[in-house]
Protein backbone atom coordinates (compact mmCIF):
# COMPACT_ATOMS: atom_id res chain seq x y z
CA UNK A 1 0.00 0.00 0.00
CA UNK A 2 1.46 3.36 -1.01
CA UNK A 3 1.17 6.45 1.14
CA UNK A 4 -0.20 9.70 -0.21
CA UNK A 5 1.74 12.04 2.08
CA UNK A 6 1.13 15.78 1.92
CA UNK A 7 4.55 16.30 0.32
CA UNK A 8 3.86 13.76 -2.42
CA UNK A 9 0.45 15.32 -3.10
CA UNK A 10 2.00 18.80 -3.27
CA UNK A 11 4.64 17.60 -5.73
CA UNK A 12 2.05 15.94 -7.96
CA UNK A 13 -0.29 18.93 -7.84
CA UNK A 14 2.48 21.44 -8.50
CA UNK A 15 3.73 19.63 -11.60
CA UNK A 16 0.20 18.94 -12.84
CA UNK A 17 -0.78 22.58 -12.45
CA UNK A 18 2.35 23.60 -14.36
CA UNK A 19 1.23 21.33 -17.21
CA UNK A 20 -2.28 22.79 -17.19
CA UNK A 21 -0.90 26.33 -17.41
CA UNK A 22 2.05 25.60 -19.73
CA UNK A 23 0.31 26.85 -22.89
CA UNK A 24 -0.35 30.32 -21.52
CA UNK A 25 2.31 32.87 -22.52
CA UNK A 26 1.34 35.07 -19.56
CA UNK A 27 0.66 33.73 -16.10
CA UNK A 28 -3.14 33.74 -15.57
CA UNK A 29 -4.79 35.70 -12.80
CA UNK A 30 -4.86 34.26 -9.30
CA UNK A 31 -8.52 33.27 -9.57
CA UNK A 32 -7.82 30.98 -12.52
CA UNK A 33 -4.79 29.46 -10.81
CA UNK A 34 -6.84 28.81 -7.66
CA UNK A 35 -9.70 27.38 -9.75
CA UNK A 36 -7.37 24.90 -11.46
CA UNK A 37 -5.69 24.06 -8.17
CA UNK A 38 -9.05 23.18 -6.60
CA UNK A 39 -9.97 21.00 -9.59
CA UNK A 40 -6.63 19.18 -9.51
CA UNK A 41 -6.84 18.62 -5.75
CA UNK A 42 -10.33 17.12 -6.07
CA UNK A 43 -9.26 14.84 -8.91
CA UNK A 44 -6.20 13.65 -7.02
CA UNK A 45 -8.36 13.07 -3.93
CA UNK A 46 -10.63 10.89 -6.07
CA UNK A 47 -7.64 8.83 -7.24
CA UNK A 48 -6.45 8.42 -3.65
CA UNK A 49 -9.93 7.45 -2.41
CA UNK A 50 -10.41 4.98 -5.28
CA UNK A 51 -7.03 3.44 -4.51
CA UNK A 52 -8.07 2.99 -0.87
CA UNK A 53 -11.39 1.45 -1.89
CA UNK A 54 -13.49 4.45 -0.91
CA UNK A 55 -16.00 6.34 -3.00
CA UNK A 56 -15.98 10.08 -3.49
CA UNK A 57 -17.85 12.44 -5.77
CA UNK A 58 -15.68 13.93 -8.48
CA UNK A 59 -18.30 15.04 -11.02
CA UNK A 60 -18.11 18.76 -10.22
CA UNK A 61 -14.31 18.90 -10.37
CA UNK A 62 -14.23 17.00 -13.68
CA UNK A 63 -16.93 19.27 -15.07
CA UNK A 64 -15.09 22.41 -13.96
CA UNK A 65 -11.76 21.34 -15.42
CA UNK A 66 -13.25 20.19 -18.71
CA UNK A 67 -15.25 23.41 -19.12
CA UNK A 68 -12.00 25.30 -18.66
CA UNK A 69 -10.09 23.13 -21.16
CA UNK A 70 -12.96 23.13 -23.67
CA UNK A 71 -12.75 26.91 -23.99
CA UNK A 72 -9.12 26.71 -25.13
CA UNK A 73 -9.26 26.62 -28.94
CA UNK A 74 -5.62 25.59 -29.15
CA UNK A 75 -6.25 22.28 -27.35
CA UNK A 76 -7.71 19.37 -29.26
CA UNK A 77 -10.07 16.98 -27.46
CA UNK A 78 -7.24 14.45 -27.25
CA UNK A 79 -4.83 16.98 -25.78
CA UNK A 80 -7.42 17.97 -23.20
CA UNK A 81 -7.96 14.38 -22.08
CA UNK A 82 -4.19 13.86 -22.10
CA UNK A 83 -4.06 16.46 -19.31
CA UNK A 84 -5.91 13.92 -17.14
CA UNK A 85 -3.90 10.92 -18.36
CA UNK A 86 -0.66 12.75 -17.51
CA UNK A 87 -1.55 12.08 -13.90
CA UNK A 88 -0.36 8.48 -14.44
CA UNK A 89 3.16 9.69 -15.22
CA UNK A 90 3.15 11.95 -12.20
CA UNK A 91 2.06 9.09 -9.95
CA UNK A 92 4.82 6.85 -11.33
CA UNK A 93 7.34 9.64 -10.86
CA UNK A 94 6.28 10.20 -7.26
CA UNK A 95 6.01 6.47 -6.46
CA UNK A 96 8.84 4.91 -8.52
CA UNK A 97 8.88 1.62 -6.58
CA UNK A 98 5.15 1.04 -6.78
CA UNK A 99 3.92 -2.55 -6.92
CA UNK A 100 2.11 -3.68 -10.03
CA UNK A 101 -1.22 -4.26 -8.27
CA UNK A 102 -1.06 -0.81 -6.68
CA UNK A 103 -0.37 0.82 -10.03
CA UNK A 104 -3.29 -1.05 -11.58
CA UNK A 105 -5.62 0.49 -8.97
CA UNK A 106 -4.24 3.98 -9.61
CA UNK A 107 -4.37 3.39 -13.36
CA UNK A 108 -8.03 2.34 -13.12
CA UNK A 109 -8.86 5.48 -11.14
CA UNK A 110 -7.20 7.74 -13.73
CA UNK A 111 -8.94 5.87 -16.55
CA UNK A 112 -12.30 6.44 -14.86
CA UNK A 113 -11.44 10.14 -14.58
CA UNK A 114 -10.46 10.25 -18.25
CA UNK A 115 -13.76 8.69 -19.33
CA UNK A 116 -15.76 11.08 -17.18
CA UNK A 117 -13.62 13.94 -18.47
CA UNK A 118 -14.24 13.01 -22.10
CA UNK A 119 -18.01 13.03 -21.56
CA UNK A 120 -17.88 16.40 -19.80
CA UNK A 121 -15.51 17.84 -22.38
CA UNK A 122 -17.83 16.88 -25.23
CA UNK A 123 -20.83 18.35 -23.41
CA UNK A 124 -18.94 21.60 -22.88
CA UNK A 125 -17.82 21.75 -26.52
CA UNK A 126 -21.38 21.10 -27.69
CA UNK A 127 -22.61 23.91 -25.47
CA UNK A 128 -19.96 26.27 -26.84
CA UNK A 129 -20.93 25.28 -30.39
CA UNK A 130 -24.61 25.97 -29.65
CA UNK A 131 -23.74 29.39 -28.22
CA UNK A 132 -21.69 30.25 -31.31
CA UNK A 133 -24.52 29.06 -33.55
CA UNK A 134 -27.00 31.27 -31.66
CA UNK A 135 -24.60 34.20 -31.99
CA UNK A 136 -24.33 33.66 -35.75
CA UNK A 137 -28.11 33.35 -36.07
CA UNK A 138 -28.47 36.59 -34.12
CA UNK A 139 -26.12 38.32 -36.54
CA UNK A 140 -28.11 36.99 -39.51
CA UNK A 141 -31.33 38.27 -37.93
CA UNK A 142 -29.79 41.72 -37.41
CA UNK A 143 -28.59 41.83 -41.04
CA UNK A 144 -32.04 40.77 -42.28
CA UNK A 145 -33.71 43.54 -40.26
CA UNK A 146 -31.20 46.06 -41.56
CA UNK A 147 -31.91 44.97 -45.14
CA UNK A 148 -35.67 45.16 -44.52
CA UNK A 149 -35.29 48.67 -43.11
CA UNK A 150 -33.13 49.69 -46.06
CA UNK A 151 -35.72 48.39 -48.55
CA UNK A 152 -38.54 50.05 -46.62
CA UNK A 153 -36.74 53.40 -46.49
CA UNK A 154 -35.21 53.46 -49.98
CA UNK A 155 -37.66 51.20 -51.76
CA UNK A 156 -36.78 48.55 -54.27
CA UNK A 157 -34.27 49.84 -56.77
CA UNK A 158 -34.86 48.85 -60.37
Amino acid sequence: MIGFSDDKKKNILKEWQELLLAEYPVKPVVEIINYLEECAESLLSFVEAYYKGKETDVEEAVDDLMRFLATDRKLTPGESIAQILYLKKLLLKEFPDIKKEDFVKLNDAVDILACKAFNRYMEAREHIYELRLKEKQGMIDILKRAMDMYEKYYGLSK
